[in-house]
């Protein structure tokens, strides 16, 4: 069956763009690419100013998985600029094809091996990206099509591969670092349509993180608490940070809020600026994205 052209692969659902945003100046600017089976993601930071210029998503339509590099592919050629001369790229992959290791222990030579005892990785490229700061790595994979075709397309700019875990991992190291320092472990569920990520974080040591499927309120509930007793941590005593596609109206924050006392909600992001543009409630939507540039700075601190 022939691909018809005129018929869109994708489609819009957001898009915010900064009064400050000048396409003669990309060459300054560090593009964030978000990459899930279903959501391609963007956005655009000044790499001098901190200051958020872009924010953009879209949903894929395909109907095999061969078919979403050809979604992203219309999607480029309609959208230009996209493929323009960044100072600097990262692209982020959204799958469940990822495990983390003590930085010591990882061997370039044998990350196929660490991903085998979780997931299967035949066919696809594997990679890992370092956080020198909690001494730990994100091994994942990545499909070999996509990769090479965002290779061919940035192929005279630095390109950076991450894993959604690290953007998340680093994001919520960043956030809590320099907003409010607390000795005590702090704990920041991100949550998505489908899935809850659960971050726990003491000063600089990465206690935990992992990903969750979920179908309903109760089951999301229920990951976080278990997650704490594991850890010990108290429902009365540590503080529990919600980010992503949950609300205060939410039936899963009524819930939650009868069993964790000290539970909030991602406020501005202090890694960004972004002269209004965006409200709180989007950045905290979007922290993933928001925060993949964050991996491309600590390379360049260490």
């Amino acid at each position: 069956m022939v691909d018809n052209p005129s018929i869109k692969k994708y489609k819009l659902l957001c898009t915010v763009k900064g009064k400050n945003f000048n396409v003669t100046n990309i060459s300054q600017y560090h593009l964030s690419i978000h990459v899930s089976d279903a959501y391609f993601k963007v956005s655009c930071v000044n790499s001098i100013t901190t200051q958020c210029l872009l924010l953009e998503t879209y949903f894929l339509i395909y109907h095999h998985s061969y078919q979403r590099v050809q979604a992203i592919k219309q999607l480029y050629q309609d959208h230009a600029l996209l493929a323009g001369s960044w100072s600097t790229v990262t692209l982020c992959i959204d799958n469940q094809q990822y495990t983390l290791v003590p930085k010591e222990l990882v061997q370039k030579d044998k990350l196929a091996d660490y991903l085998g005892f979780t997931c299967l990785v035949s066919g696809k490229t594997t990679k890992h990206f370092t956080h020198s700061s909690l001494n730990m790595a994100v091994i994942f994979a990545i499909d070999s099509g996509l990769l090479n075709w965002f290779q061919e397309i940035y192929k005279h700019t630095q390109l950076y591969t991450i894993h959604q875990a690290s953007s998340l991992v680093q994001g919520t190291w960043t956030y809590l670092r320099d907003n409010k320092p607390c000795l005590l472990p702090r704990v920041l569920v991100f949550v998505t349509s489908d899935y809850l990520h659960i971050t726990v974080i003491q000063k600089n040591e990465l206690l935990y993180y992992n990903r969750f499927e979920y179908a309903s309120s109760d089951k999301l509930l229920y990951y976080i608490l278990v997650v704490m007793r594991t850890l010990k941590l108290d429902t009365n005593l540590h503080e529990v940070i919600l980010g992503g596609n949950i609300t205060k109206s939410s039936l899963a924050h009524k819930k939650a809020r009868n069993y964790i006392r000290k539970l909030t909600f991602i406020s501005a992001l202090p890694y960004l600026k972004f002269r209004g543009i965006l409200s709180k409630e989007v950045m905290r939507t979007h922290l993933d994205v928001l925060s993949a540039h964050l991996c491309h700075l600590t390379l360049l601190e260490h």
